[in-house]
């Protein structure tokens, strides 16, 4: 099995709420089961800290089942909550260590509840609790199929599992949770679907011809410094007729991102458009076409955190 990726979105383009209530817990109606596949791996040793784990072998399951071995007193999570975590992954046939995330404390990307990417692990996340630490049992097809994009094999062997004990470090909003701003005349129209994901509606006129940045929700949390690390979603789409989704976290594997906002890779027009900005906000910019990009772009992106 490869290592599970740090899931990188490109942000070039310019140059190129709950399934479970608030008190539910793993195994209540409508959150993650639990079972004795995952209930048989024991781990010792401090929260953040790679732990000694016990795995028996071999490990069998047909679902992805979750087990708490520390209940952390953090928020819970939700359908859509981006997350930190650290974790260890054991081969469920041999209860051998196949990779770990380091422990080093770095940021990497985060994983999304609910989310295709890691599919069955970041299921299993939804009405645990940051802080917490978790086993989880899945079967190892459905896990390679979220790495490859590819269907779960039908004939799986069902001794096939894969165990994670993962340790949730930090988590963010699932999507931008600000009060609502009036529309700007001659920009676009942002309306929002329950899960978060904006769609975009651009006026049938000439589009700017310098950047223009519009608030569509204003958020009440911390504000992004020109250091911050920011945690976004984001949807970009053309101005041009007929107008076209250009990139979007949205559909893609339904996944944030972080964006370092002290990159200097990154394009100075976005960086200009999220520093400032408070989190909860969802901020919509609009990027004239340039020598080097011939097309205008409309990006409304979802501050959902910052580090």
């Amino acid at each position: 099995m490869r290592k599970i990726p740090a899931l990188v979105v490109t942000l070039g383009l310019v140059a190129s709420l709950s399934a479970c209530a608030t008190d539910a817990a793993p195994g209540a109606s409508g959150c993650p089961a639990t079972g004795d596949a995952a209930s048989v791996v024991t781990a010792t040793g401090s929260f953040g800290e790679k732990p000694e784990a016990t795995v028996p072998s071999p490990i069998v399951t047909t679902r992805t089942e979750v087990a708490t071995l520390i209940e952390g007193d953090g928020a819970r999570l939700v359908d859509g909550s981006p997350v930190l975590i650290d974790y260890t992954l054991f081969d469920g046939s041999t209860g051998a260590e196949v990779e770990n995330s380091g422990y080093d404390g770095s940021i990497g990307n985060p994983v999304t509840v609910g989310g295709s990417a890691l599919a069955p692990l970041a299921d299993a996340l939804e009405c645990s609790t940051v802080g917490s630490r978790v086993v989880v049992t899945m079967k190892a097809s459905e896990l390679q199929a979220s790495l490859s994009g590819s269907a779960a094999t039908q004939n799986d062997d069902p001794d096939a599992a894969y165990v994670a004990v993962v340790d949730i470090r930090q988590s963010f909003l699932a999507k931008a949770n600000g009060r609502l701003v009036p529309g700007a005349d001659g920009l676009p129209a942002v309306v929002t679907a329950p899960d978060g994901a904006p769609g975009i509606t651009v006026p049938v006129e000439p589009a700017p011809t310098t950047q223009q940045t519009h608030l569509v929700r204003k958020g009440s949390g911390s504000t992004l410094a020109a250091d911050s690390t920011a945690v976004v979603q984001f949807t970009a789409v053309t101005w041009a007729e007929p107008s076209t989704v250009a990139g979007s976290t949205w559909t893609n594997g339904d996944t944030a991102t972080t964006v370092a906002l002290d990159d200097t890779t990154l394009p100075a027009p976005l960086r200009d458009a999220l520093v400032g900005q408070t989190v909860g906000s969802q901020v919509m910019t609009v990027i004239p076409a340039t020598d080097d990009a011939t097309s205008t772009y409309v990006y409304v992106f979802d501050i959902l955190g910052a580090l």
